[in-house]
């Protein structure tokens, strides 16, 4: 490894990175996750003070009862939020991921049970109504995945399920967040139960995105 390597790899070049992905280029968010996948644990949260992991298992923790749910890691990375699942008590969690690398050490520390390569920007091909919780963080998020997800990830639920994620302020209208919920509830598939603004990280200097709470109805 060059010195210069080393400087794109310290933890605020790894996060430049990743918010300066495009989603039309593959390749490229690839390349970034397998560069970073053995030492994301430790630049995430040791380096970045990375607190939505917890945030959300905590709000999944207050929101659900039942710690026998089915759950579905969204971008699960390498489980940090399914490793925070866990330790809430949730002991069926899945993870979905774009990245093989990524999947490998969630498997590898035993974060998530079954693993998902998947693109979320293509058909997912997996059962419908198969899960009573899918939950995301940093996954809605800079060069990644638009609100055209939405439905295909919605399908996934079981009526009454919900969705548990967080979606960066930046692409809450960008990313047509704002406008692909609001179609959903006008259409009677889902309904937005809950949307607070609060840090992704714990040294933010403001709420840098939306902690959402989103229910599928019956049909």
């Amino acid at each position: 490894m060059t010195k210069n390597d080393e400087v794109e790899n310290t933890p605020e070049q790894l996060l430049a990175r990743a918010y300066a992905l495009r989603s039309n280029d593959p390749d490229e968010t690839l390349k970034l996750y397998a560069d970073w996948a053995e030492t994301y644990d430790q630049t995430m949260l040791d380096g970045l003070s990375y607190r939505s992991p917890q945030r959300i298992a905590t709000l999944v923790a207050e929101t659900e009862a039942r710690r026998d749910v089915r759950v579905l890691d969204v971008g699960c990375g390498t489980g940090l939020l399914a490793e925070s699942l866990r330790a809430e008590g949730f002991d069926r969690v899945d993870g979905l991921d774009y990245s093989a690398p990524m999947l490998a050490v969630a498997q590898r520390e035993g974060r998530i049970d079954e693993a998902f390569l998947r693109d979320l920007n293509e058909r997912l091909e997996m059962a419908s109504e198969c899960y009573d919780m899918l939950v995301s963080t940093g996954t809605f998020t800079h060069g990644h995945v638009e609100a055209a997800c939405l439905p295909e990830l919605l399908a996934l639920l079981v009526p009454g399920g919900r969705l548990i994620c967080t979606v960066h302020r930046d692409v809450w209208d960008e990313g047509g967040f704002g406008t692909g919920l609001q179609a959903l509830t006008e259409a009677r598939v889902a309904e937005i139960r809950s949307r607070e603004a609060d840090r992704l990280f714990a040294d933010d200097d403001e709420p840098s995105g939306w902690y959402v709470v989103v229910e599928k109805l019956s049909s």
